[in-house]
C-alpha cells in the first residue's frame, strides 16, 4: 500500500485530533475525580465530626464506648488512607495513560 502525500497529511491532522480529544477527556475525567475525592473528604470530616461529638456526650454514660472506639478509630484512619491512595493512584494512572498517548 502507497500512502499519497495528502493521504499521509489527512491521517497525521486526524492523530492530532484524536489525541487532543483524548486528553480532552483525560482532564475532564481528573476534574471530574478531584470533585468525587473532595466530596469524600468532606462527608469523612462531618461524619467523624458527628461521631466523635456522640462519643464524647455518651462515653461517661455508657462504659462499652471505649472499646468502640478501639474499633471506630483504626477504621476511620483506614477509611482516611483509602481516600488520599486512591486518588493518588488514579492520578498516577491518568498521568500514565497521558504518557503513554503522547508517545503516539
Amino acid at each position: 500500500l502507497g500512502l499519497v502525500g495528502s493521504e499521509m497529511c489527512i491521517r497525521d491532522s486526524d492523530l492530532a485530533e484524536f489525541t487532543a480529544e483524548i486528553n480532552q477527556n483525560i482532564d475532564d475525567i481528573r476534574t471530574s475525580t478531584d470533585h468525587f475525592f473532595k466530596r469524600k473528604l468532606i462527608m469523612f470530616c462531618i461524619r467523624w465530626t458527628i461521631t466523635l461529638v456522640l462519643l464524647y456526650i455518651f462515653l461517661d454514660s455508657y462504659p462499652w464506648i471505649k472499646y468502640l472506639m478501639y474499633l471506630a478509630i483504626p477504621l476511620g484512619i483506614l477509611n482516611l488512607v483509602l481516600i488520599f491512595g486512591g486518588r493518588k493512584k488514579i492520578n498516577e494512572k491518568l498521568s500514565e495513560t497521558e504518557d503513554n498517548i503522547k508517545t503516539l
